[in-house]
């Protein structure tokens, strides 16, 4: 039955494929047998620069700060006989296998492996290595972003590779995300929800989630297309590997505050007052906004009162007006009618959160009439703003003091 990936999410796209080098075909030993007394080391890229979809990666992930963590999964056992080794699992791993049962044995039997036994295999191996209580890490190495980050004297083995923020703790970088496993052929074809786990770091606009990785030290290259110990490619203690990853947006909210500091009456009759706010958000280097929202709150008496919008692209240059006001009120912060801009909004505010503040007093100018609010929610499915108008009003002042 062929096994394939799909993601059903457009914004985050895995690849995937074998992260140890092709194993190697049993026979006749070369010149050069493995040596499994050699200690080896591990060059790691963020990036793989010749992937066009990726070219805008690695400037962004400068902002990050991505720690590498290396698990050991298995150690080595030279097969006599033939030149190659098995693997000998540690005490964490030894029941590590696929949900069909297949496990690591032999560094030759890894050709036997598909992708997907890959992929699966690094999953359970992550999950025993990321749960609370888990094994340490052999060894941990910040991300050089310019070139690739090394992790050097390692005995021979089989190894996780995790990257994650190097800023938060484990309950915060290790994330499930769904995706969908396609079975079958044609008629045949099944499509299933499947829950991966990843690790994640984040640079003020974007979160990255890594893939968990799985490594043989040493490993041989191919030629040909083919690995075979009866040819002289000698065997690599030294492996280089890129970081499988994909990013997502994030995003933040805002607070509007409003005061009112005096409220029109007349012969104790009470008349609603609707300020209306524009919301829009750009982003460096692209011609359209990036959000583009309305919103407003209504008053019955003097005080404070507030409105949040959610789903704004973090690092937005967010520019809120109050476009209606009544000709009874008069803006007075910011004066002049001003705007407020937020430059590159948060995702991680501070305490009080990502807000604006404006007041509005009465000028005497006394009319009839009020707004009604309307209502603007997110739709992730088709990524627009649905409409709804709200009966029962977003009141400040004495109601919402």
């Amino acid at each position: 039955m062929k096994k394939r990936w799909i993601c059903l999410f457009a914004a985050l796209t895995f690849a995937i494929s074998v992260c140890a080098v092709r194993p190697v075909v049993s026979g006749a030993a070369p010149s050069d047998p493995v040596d499994l007394k050699r200690t080896c080391s591990l060059e790691v890229s963020p990036v793989d620069s010749n992937d066009p979809e990726k070219a805008d990666y690695l400037a962004d992930m400068q902002k990050a700060q991505i720690t590498l963590d290396l698990y050991k999964v298995a150690g080595t056992e030279k097969v006599a006989g033939y030149d190659t080794y098995r693997f000998t699992p540690e005490a964490s791993f030894s029941g590590l296998t696929t949900s069909e049962g297949v496990g690591i044995s032999e560094y030759a039997d890894l050709q036997k492996l598909t992708a997907a036994d890959w992929e699966e295999l690094a999953q359970e191996a992550a999950k025993t290595a990321l749960r609370e209580g888990g094994p340490a890490a052999v060894k941990s190495q910040d991300v050089i972003h310019a070139s690739a980050a090394e992790l050097s004297e390692l005995d021979t083995g089989l190894y996780l590779l995790v990257a994650r923020d190097t800023n938060r703790d484990r309950a915060e970088y290790v994330k499930t995300v769904n995706q969908g496993l396609t079975t079958g052929e044609g008629d045949l074809e099944i499509t299933q929800s499947l829950d991966l786990l990843v690790t994640v770091a984040n640079s003020p606009r974007y979160e990255y989630q890594f893939m968990p990785q799985l490594i043989a030290l040493p490993a041989k290259q191919a030629v040909d297309e083919v690995i075979s110990t009866s040819g002289r490619v000698p065997w690599q203690y030294m492996q280089s590997v890129v970081l499988k990853s994909g990013r997502e947006n994030r995003y933040t909210s805002l607070e509007i505050r409003k005061t009112l500091r005096s409220y029109e009456e007349a012969e104790g009759t009470i008349e609603p007052a609707t300020f209306v706010f524009r919301v829009v958000g750009t982003m460096e280097g692209e011609s359209e906004p990036v959000y583009d929202a309305v919103d407003s709150i209504t008053f019955t008496g003097p005080g404070t009162g507030s409105t949040t919008l959610d789903h704004i692209p973090a690092t937005a240059t967010v520019t809120v007006t109050e476009i209606y006001s009544g000709i009874s009120y008069t803006q007075v912060v910011p004066p002049n009618n001003g705007s407020v801009v937020l430059d590159q909004i948060s995702a991680e505010p501070g305490p009080d959160g990502n807000y604006v503040s404006f007041e509005n007093e009465y000028n005497n100018r006394r009319t009839h009439g009020h707004g009604i609010k309307n209502q603007f929610v997110y739709n992730a499915e088709t990524g627009g703003w649905d409409w709804s108008r709200d009966p029962a009003q977003q009141t400040g002042g004495q109601e919402g003091e």
